[in-house]
């Protein structure tokens, strides 16, 4: 029986080293881009009124934002953190003594998170009524501190090979239109307090298939959102996603951005560029978003900025 077993654990270790060996190859032979990268991106938190009451309760409440069109209690927002990666991100320099070209050495390799002191600071009164007040220190006569669910993602990216001819992008994600049991869109806002005007696709679960190796994944919900620029030139293709595993590291989450992009956009235009932005929405203590971001090639590949 212990022979057996060691046989089992020996197996799975092979196979976990094959498939981790896999993805590695795969990042490895992904093309690179000569553009770079920069952007702040700041992560909100909130809570539904349903929510304040259950932690009220000592209860750990389950988290879905719905749009107003179901439910119709206000969303208690305020900014927890963000997530940035400077502007000399965006163009590279040859070393003087070994002739490598990177960035410069004040770019981050990952974008570099900060985080406000900022809680949800509440109390409830007789017959239900909040009183609730949001700052780094707590105020009298409040009974409970919380810090909320990640609800969106909100700032500007700019990729380029310098600041005169990068492209810039606004983006605000949010966690209601997410979810993937969200009935369409109606046509206007007479229908719908909470529409918003967006050619973003509808969520959908999305099984990774590129490298094949990650189709032991779960389905991950995800949709994807055309972005404008600022000024004309390339256009963004962004997916929003709910993030897992693969953003453990940087460069797995590259290789799942990678992959959902393959799945979410099978027309591609040589020069335009895609990216992601994932995070754990909805989960409450939680503002760690995932960035990555991609070049199309004239063969309609995608080459890694970074």
């Amino acid at each position: 029986m212990q022979r057996l077993a060691l046989a089992i654990v020996a197996v799975v270790a092979a196979l976990v080293a094959g498939a981790g060996g896999w993805l590695g190859l795969s990042y490895l032979a992904m093309p690179v881009s000569g553009l770079g990268v920069a952007y702040v991106m700041g992560a909100r938190v909130a809570l539904t009124s349903d929510h304040v009451h259950a932690i009220a309760r000592g209860e750990t409440p389950g988290i879905e934002f719905l749009r107003k069109a179901e439910d119709m209690s206000n969303k208690y927002l305020w900014q927890r953190g963000k997530i940035e990666r400077p502007a000399g991100c965006l163009y590279y320099e040859t070393d003087k003594v070994t002739g490598a070209v990177a960035h410069p050495k004040s770019c981050p390799a990952q974008g570099r998170i900060t985080t406000t002191g900022d809680q949800l600071h509440f109390a409830v009164e007789p017959g239900g009524a909040l009183r609730i007040g949001v700052s780094d220190k707590p105020p009298k006569n409040t009974t409970h501190v919380t810090n909320g669910a990640l609800y969106e993602a909100d700032g500007e990216i700019g990729i380029g090979k310098s600041l005169e001819d990068a492209a810039w992008f606004k983006v605000t994600l949010d966690a209601e239109w997410l979810n993937v049991f969200d009935p369409p869109r109606p046509a206007d806002s007479s229908t719908d307090p909470d529409w918003m005007e967006s050619s973003c696709t509808p969520a959908t679960r999305q099984r990774l298939r590129d490298p094949v190796v990650l189709g032991v994944m779960p389905a991950i919900a995800a949709r994807l959102c055309p972005v404008k620029p600022e000024k004309p030139g390339r256009t963004l293709s962004l997916v929003h996603f709910q993030s897992g595993p693969l953003q453990w590291t940087d460069w797995t989450n590259r290789l799942g951005c990678r992959a959902l992009l393959y799945r979410l956009m099978p027309s591609r235009t040589p020069g335009d560029l895609a990216g992601c932005i994932g995070g754990p929405w909805a989960k409450l203590d939680r503002t760690d978003l995932a960035l990555s971001f991609f070049e199309i090639t004239p063969s309609g590949e995608f080459a890694a900025i970074r």
